[in-house]
């Protein structure tokens, strides 16, 4: 198969001249920012720019991204890969790649090029991501050029594809579910669709009582330990606690304000959901505390070198183990890295949607606009239903008869 590899580089200015080298990236899969690999090591330099590392046919090319963030650059590059992919997929099934045809169709491959690129612009990155693997693979498997050569056979004939690579049928279904995404864009009609595989839905996780309070009395870092208290104070996404910034919190009327940061950082909030969240008065006291004691010249309140910090996953994996707070048990800590999959970001955010649901002061609607979605489904799906010993207790005070 042709080459369809495409290589995020950056370009920087060194004591000897202008040179390319490959991009680094964390064990998270992100670009780290100004990092590079020189000489086997990761080296960072202040002055250059990203650039795709591509071949067509025989020829190198370089492609800039002058002005693009690390996870911008990510993205053009994934976006990038995919087209080509697309493209070497369809000739090596015969099918001819037109820039038009006499109906003015676009392409499939067209057509998916510009449903990443609008994901992409949204700053949904993860979506874009799934979206990719999910619509390329499927793309790969039925052959089609056009939209209204899709068959409801097609989806069936995807669906059995992943199945016989030994896929699990709630990965094959939630392919279907980004397909279908994609489907709703091309304005095909998926009522006619067949349905996903059904499997056993497993119940969001949140963090107990006891798991807090036990990793707020591990983590001594002042910096750690803030962020830890926010996000599970916010439900902040992982990307908005990478932004945030001291101008983004109003003393007066105590509430931190999410915003895109454009121009500055080349970030963007997913589905473009500006939203203000009420911070406690313990909150604010210990964010003026750090601003006081801790807080760098960076404008950002959790910098790393005075960029963003893309190691936030880590570091609380990192400092989890230190703790032996980790369970031991999954396949995370049994891996090389011994970083235990109980304890992730996102989680904080989901402990935070359902402490706040189980407020009987705080209605749907409500939660909604705090968390930041666009319709109450999403926001369903971080609740986790009271635990046993709730509803054992709410039992024993019904009264039956």
């Amino acid at each position: 198969m042709a080459n369809s590899k495409v290589a995020l580089v950056r370009r920087v200015k060194t004591d000897k001249g202008w040179r390319y080298y490959p991009a680094a990236y964390a064990a998270n899969g992100k670009v780290q920012p100004g990092l590079v690999i020189a000489d086997d090591k990761e080296v960072k330099y202040t002055v250059g720019h990203y650039a795709l590392r591509y071949y067509q046919g025989t020829r190198l090319i370089f492609e800039a991204l002058k002005g693009a963030t690390p996870a911008g650059a990510e993205a053009k590059r994934m976006l990038k890969e995919s087209r080509l992919s697309a493209l070497i997929v369809a000739r090596e099934a015969g099918i001819a790649i037109k820039t038009s045809d006499p109906l003015k169709r676009k392409t499939l491959a067209a057509q998916l090029s510009q449903f990443l690129t609008d994901t992409a612009d949204r700053g949904s990155l993860k979506a874009f991501e799934a979206y990719r693997l999910a619509c390329g693979e499927f793309l790969k498997v039925i052959g089609r050029q056009y939209a209204d050569e899709i068959e409801p056979e097609d989806i069936v004939k995807f669906q059995k594809a992943l199945a016989e690579r030994g896929m699990s049928a709630r990965t094959v279904s939630n392919r279907h579910t980004n397909v279908k995404t994609f489907l709703k864009f091309l304005e095909y009609d998926t009522k006619k669709l067949p349905k996903p595989p059904k499997y056993d839905k497993t119940m969001p996780e949140i963090y107990s009582d006891k798991e807090l309070n036990s990793l707020f009395k591990a983590v001594t870092c002042p910096r750690e330990n803030l962020l830890y208290r926010l996000l599970l104070q916010t439900g902040v996404r992982e990307q908005e606690a990478m932004f945030l910034e001291w101008e983004d919190i109003d003393r007066e009327t105590k509430v931190l304000r999410l915003r895109s940061k454009v121009k500055r950082w080349g970030f963007r909030l997913k589905d473009f959901e500006e939203r203000e969240l009420p911070l406690s008065d313990d909150l604010i006291a210990r964010l003026m505390t750090y601003k006081r004691k801790h807080a760098g010249v960076s404008t950002l309140i959790f910098s790393r070198d005075g960029k963003p910090d893309s190691h936030m996953l880590r570091t609380l994996k990192r400092q989890v183990r230190r703790a032996e707070l980790d369970c031991g048990k999954c396949d995370g800590c049994q891996g090389k890295y011994r970083e235990c999959e109980r304890w992730f970001l996102h989680k904080f955010r989901a402990t935070f949607c359902t402490k706040m649901h189980r407020n009987p002061e705080i209605d749907l609607r409500t939660l909604q606009s705090l968390m930041g979605h666009s319709d109450l489904a999403s926001t369903m799906r971080y609740l986790r239903p009271a635990e046993k010993v709730q509803t054992q207790a709410l039992v024993n005070r019904m009264k039956w008869s």
